[in-house]
């Protein structure tokens, strides 16, 4: 039998490097579409996030002797959220690098401030539009019976009137910046750190509210 040549030889290796190119597009073409599935607007009646959630550098949140606010506002959002769908209400549950677009009838986020100088602050809400004042004056007739203690006036910061997922949320009623107390203040983190479960109660009670949904309880504090 004839000794193949060298060119001969080289056939079958480039054979396989344009099987393995092909397969590189197809894979990428993949990709790009499922991207382009994710930019698809999601759609259903609550969208919580807890804030900082997933993130293990950067803006991680608030932390304190009584715990990080990372921590908290996962407890919060995800009893809020079982207790909204146990209901029979659709809820998005999003961490804080959620880049999704959602239609909503109301969208919320969970947070609990920090201050370098502890009991600076209180609890508070933040929004972007007027037509949000409803559901805020609402989340403070709620709310304010129940926190013993001080309130900061709405939007008094800049990341709570510029709140980036604002960018996100489509909303038919309101989107929220859901400020539930200063961790860094000890009297404050000792009366909620026990209360994290009753307040995605009092979440859920709200957002059924908002939403038109009966079912779910008003929590005892």
């Amino acid at each position: 039998m004839d000794k193949p040549t060298k060119a001969e030889e080289k056939k079958p290796a480039q054979s396989n490097l344009v099987a393995i190119l092909l397969i590189i597009i197809m894979i990428g073409l993949l990709l790009l579409l499922m991207g382009e599935y994710d930019k698809q607007p999601e759609d259903a009646n609550v969208f919580i996030q807890a804030g900082h959630e997933g993130r293990v550098f950067g803006n991680t949140g608030s932390v304190s002797p009584y715990g990080r606010e990372i921590d908290w506002n996962v407890i919060v959002a995800d009893e809020a959220t079982r207790i909204l769908r146990n209901a029979g209400v659709s809820v998005i549950r999003a961490a804080a690098d959620h880049k999704r677009k959602s239609n909503v009838q109301l969208a919320i986020s969970i947070h609990f401030d920090g201050s370098k100088r502890a009991c600076r602050t209180g609890a508070s809400v933040g929004f972007h539009k007027s037509s949000n004042r409803s559901a805020v004056r609402a989340w403070k007739r709620l709310y304010s019976p129940v926190f013993p203690f001080k309130w900061m006036r709405d939007n008094f910061s800049k990341n709570l009137s510029r709140y980036y997922n604002y960018y996100y949320t489509q909303v038919s009623d309101a989107e929220l910046v859901l400020e539930l107390g200063e961790i860094s203040c000890p009297e404050q983190a000792r009366w909620l750190k026990p209360r994290l479960k009753k307040l995605g109660g009092l979440v859920a009670y709200f957002a059924a509210q908002r939403v038109g949904t009966s079912g779910v309880a008003k929590p005892r504090f």
